[in-house]
């Protein structure tokens, strides 16, 4: 997997600076002639126009993401496979998948350049390691408290996210991004509060979930950086390379059977690795390079919605009243991260 950095779908578009000579900031040029004022205010519009589409696109492939990946309990219910093994299927059957797609990108992007930083490769490395464990402990955790406590942990990785951006890399967020994550948090909280019981002999997987939530924010804040230079199908296909032998090995000591028992156990097992974790994380890494991380891991949040409605439609489960509003509350709390997220982008333009 050497060579030049795989950029399927082009760098991250550059923002326009702001000028602090000029009284409202604009991006203007330095010379007061009304035509080149009136041309750059022509292209600087257009200009921002495709950021903002490409912006909402990439927020739309982040959510159908997290919906893709969301299929995960259902796939891992309707089979007698193991819950470690599962994982390790998960990564496996991606991996073809998405070397398909490494090697179309490869052919457009034409002849590869000998050599990757070493950076690059600390970074794949720790995406397969930090998803591995996160799917590790996730699926341990289940075993050893309620899925609903599981889920509940697993989804304060916003705030692992946000903490470790700063801690890290000195990136800041909003007063106003982080209610609307709280928002969100708590919705996905409401979504899984009635089936959650937070009995003292619930702690190691409560515990266990909590590390799975913390493993995540670490991949995705891995990705994140990678994006700028390297495409998604690269990341992707490295993070299952490296993340399966790992899931390979913990399933065995686990003394969990890696083969299924059935034809239809080995369906579902490939269509768990195409659809939540070739398509699932698929988009969502393509989405990384367009998104802050703060807001891709809130919009994550849609993730407990679409469990909970699949589980509904396809395993017939009940959904509650109480499930509903959270899942309103989420929506409302993505929406509110969306706004936050580019609320200076947003000032900069309603004063051109």
């Amino acid at each position: 997997m050497s060579g030049r950095p795989i950029v399927d779908d082009g760098p991250m578009p550059a923002m326009p600076t702001l000028n602090p000579q000029s009284p409202r900031h604009e991006p203007y040029p330095k010379h007061d002639d009304l035509l080149s004022r009136a041309v750059f205010r022509a292209v600087h519009g257009m200009t921002g126009t495709v950021v903002d589409r490409r912006r909402a696109s990439a927020a739309a492939a982040v959510v159908l993401g997290a919906v893709a990946t969301a299929s995960n309990p259902v796939f891992v219910r309707l089979t007698d496979v193991g819950l470690l093994a599962s994982a390790f299927h998960r990564m496996f059957w991606a991996i073809p998948v998405i070397w398909i797609w490494a090697a179309l990108v490869r052919r457009r992007a034409g002849p590869a350049v000998a050599g990757t930083p070493r950076i690059d490769l600390v970074l794949l490395g720790l995406c397969g390691l930090f998803f591995a464990a996160d799917l590790a402990s996730l699926h341990t955790a289940i075993s050893l408290t309620h899925a609903a406590n599981a889920i509940l942990f697993l989804n304060a990785q916003p705030i692992y996210v946000v903490l470790a951006g700063w801690l890290l890399f000195g990136t800041l967020v909003t007063r106003r991004f982080m209610v609307s994550a709280t928002v969100a948090m708590t919705g996905a909280a409401l979504i899984a509060w009635q089936s959650a019981d937070f009995g003292a002999g619930h702690l190691a997987g409560d515990g266990l979930a909590m590390v799975a939530g913390i493993c995540y924010a670490g991949y995705i804040l891995s990705a994140a950086r990678l994006r700028g230079a390297r495409g998604s199908a690269d990341i992707n296909l490295w993070t299952c390379v490296v993340g399966a032998p790992v899931l390979l090995v913990a399933a065995l000591a686990a003394g969990q059977d890696v083969v299924p028992d059935t034809a239809g156990d080995l369906g579902l097992m490939i269509a768990l690795g195409v659809v939540s974790q070739a398509l699932g994380q698929g988009l969502i890494v393509w989405g990384l390079a367009y998104l802050p991380s703060s807001f891709s891991s809130v919009a994550l949040l849609v993730a407990p919605i679409a469990a909970a409605v699949f589980a509904r439609l396809l395993l017939d489960e009940s959904l509650t009243a109480l499930q509903v509003g959270g899942m309103a509350v989420v929506l409302l709390g993505v929406y509110g991260a969306w706004r936050a997220s580019f609320a200076v982008v947003e000032a900069v333009k309603e004063g051109e």
